[in-house]
């Protein structure tokens, strides 16, 4: 499966937000996003935008993107990117955004859900600061965002 059919296979309307390489990403953000080979970035969605309107999620703490990504080796694989503030009061909104997008991979998108799975748990769910990183590197908050699946809060995410 790959991510363009996984995503046309979510529910609406996420079903047509598909993008091409990192395009979904708002231009501020794309500069935060790197890949020494672009073409390994296989597509996009904006799922904040695309939910931002649905009744059960409008009012939700969303996550913000999906990256398709396939690797040097192994199928293609879903890399989900939140970029936000990060200060330690922000670590408790971003963890209801990644239980929201654990619940909605969980209950709406199996295939995007599947995908997800193949990536390397380092990057499945992955936290870019919006600016700088308030938080210190051996807070209570750091450990809480590693025990539930957030490694650590990047400035960048560079892939290979």
């Amino acid at each position: 499966m790959t991510f363009r059919k996984a995503v046309k296979a979510a529910p609406p309307p996420v079903n047509v937000a598909y993008c091409c390489g990192i395009q979904a990403l708002a231009g501020s953000h794309r500069k935060q996003v790197t890949c020494k080979n672009p073409r390994r970035l296989t597509g996009s969605i904006d799922l904040d935008s695309a939910l931002k309107r649905v009744p059960g999620h409008a009012s939700a703490n969303r996550w913000d993107y999906g990256i398709g990504y396939r690797p040097g080796n192994g199928p293609e694989r879903v890399i989900w990117v939140e970029i936000h503030s990060a200060t330690e009061k922000e670590v408790s909104t971003v963890l209801k955004k990644l239980q929201w997008l654990r619940d909605w991979l969980n209950g709406e998108a199996e295939q995007l859900h599947r995908m997800t799975e193949r990536a390397d748990p380092d990057m499945r769910f992955v936290w870019i600061a919006s600016s700088r990183v308030s938080i210190p590197g051996n807070s209570r908050r750091i450990r809480e965002l590693n025990q539930k699946g957030i490694p650590s809060v990047k400035k960048m995410l560079q892939l290979q």
